[in-house]
């Protein structure tokens, strides 16, 4: 539980847009969970139909999560162990610099393996984990950006090494050395051989304008200015083509990203000589789809399994708190006294003997815990809504209203 006090200012205004109600029960200082929260600017930026509100949901998700990482993890462990979730597949998609930490996190929550697949949109560094973690960690996908030497496409050989020259020549205590660049530095260099280029067939051509090819109108302040001619270099960009340290380079008017030399590497983590590293499995080439790598490599799933992973939820080996009614005949309830006098709770019925079936098929661990007499069926579904039960078993009724608040699986017997 926290207070709205601890948010900063990018997430109040998304509260304050999207979810005014919660907002104003914040503003005087109750407190709400971060599960709520979560749930709810989840479900706007599923299922908005507008334009803005997905995008507004998206940045205050983005804010809340990394304000509130230690909160989220705990949220993310509720998610993927109730048995209501739909998949167990998780997409870690985090800055660097917390990549390591949710993962952490993650394992020290026991949501990494062998029931969970998670695929990550960066690389980690396997190794930095504690060795009892490693069985968990086997499995995990890393897919990223690729440069075309990754999937023998063509590069620009001369203008690399000729940057390398240089790189080393001038600033030889940063040179990694040319196997450890990373690719978004490449990215870099293409990205800025692009702009040089434009701007060279800008200031080359005839600006009907008093202006320099390169002037700005604003303030000195970055923010405040604007380049002049913004639509003749959006122009220009659009015009440039080239074979570039990553790839070919090529735009259009209509796409953010490049339309040509994209390429995405999927990757394996798997055991090494050297304990765990990513393997090459899988690799992208636009505009084609995935295909397998030169040298191939079988994928390992979690659990160190060849056997693909279906994508719902695994029971086996779960704990699960399941709520049941007294309500004959389908939860019969005795108390029964032994010869030292000691009395317990027996349960019969149909429900007790599908609950034992279900076991003996799925192999979770029950917990079975039984409403209190007074306990209506709406507040049974309330109960399971929030989080007293994973899963409620018995007579109950479907409703709108419990549908709102829960979902429902009809079992005939």
């Amino acid at each position: 539980m926290f207070s709205f006090l601890t948010f900063n200012a990018i997430v109040r205004v998304c509260l304050k847009q999207l979810l005014p109600t919660i907002y104003r029960f914040l503003r005087i200082k109750l407190v709400t969970t971060i599960f709520v929260l979560f749930k709810e600017l989840i479900h706007i930026w599923a299922t908005s139909l507008d334009e803005r509100s997905p995008v507004i949901a998206f940045v205050c998700l983005f804010h809340l999560i990394r304000e509130h990482r230690k909160e989220m993890i705990v949220v993310l462990r509720v998610v993927l162990t109730r048995s209501s979730a739909a998949t167990r597949i998780v997409v870690l998609w985090a800055e660097p610099i917390y990549r390591s930490l949710i993962l952490q996190k993650a394992l020290d929550s026991n949501v990494v393996g062998p029931y969970f697949t998670w695929i990550l949109s960066g690389s980690v560094p396997l190794n930095s984990f504690d060795q009892t973690f490693y069985q968990n960690l086997i499995g995990m996908l890393l897919i990223e950006l690729a440069v075309g030497s990754v999937v023998n496409a063509p590069i620009n050989a001369t203008l690399l090494n000729a940057a390398y020259s240089i790189w080393q020549q001038y600033v030889p205590e940063s040179f990694p050395g040319s196997m450890n660049v990373d690719n978004y530095a490449l990215f870099a260099f293409d990205a800025t051989w692009t702009l040089i280029q434009s701007l060279q067939q800008l200031c080359a051509s005839k600006i009907n304008v008093s202006s320099s090819c390169l002037s700005f109108i604003g303030s000195s302040y970055c923010f405040d200015r604007r380049f002049i001619h913004s639509k003749l270099l959006s122009d220009a960009v659009s015009r440039t083509e080239f074979l570039g340290v990553s790839g070919p380079i090529q735009f259009s008017f209509n796409v953010t990203d490049r339309i040509t030399g994209l390429y995405y590497s999927a990757k394996n983590a798997q055991p090494s000589s050297n304990g765990l590293s990513f393997v090459p499995v899988l690799e992208y080439f636009h505009p084609n789809d995935w295909r397998i790598p030169t040298k191939e490599n079988i994928i390992i799933w979690s659990g160190n399994s060849l056997t693909q992973p279906i994508g719902g939820a695994i029971l086996k080996g779960v704990n699960l708190r399941i709520g049941i009614i007294e309500s004959v005949p389908f939860t019969i309830v005795e108390k029964v006294i032994d010869a030292s006098g000691q009395t317990t709770i027996q349960y019969s019925g149909y429900i007790h003997d599908l609950i034992k079936l279900l076991q003996s098929n799925m192999g979770f661990i029950p917990t079975i815990e039984l409403a209190p007499s007074n306990q209506t069926y709406n507040g049974l579904v309330r109960a399971v809504h929030n989080g007293v039960y994973d899963i409620v078993i018995g007579d109950v009724t479907v409703t709108a209203a419990r549908r709102e608040l829960v979902d429902f699986f009809h079992c005939y017997i």
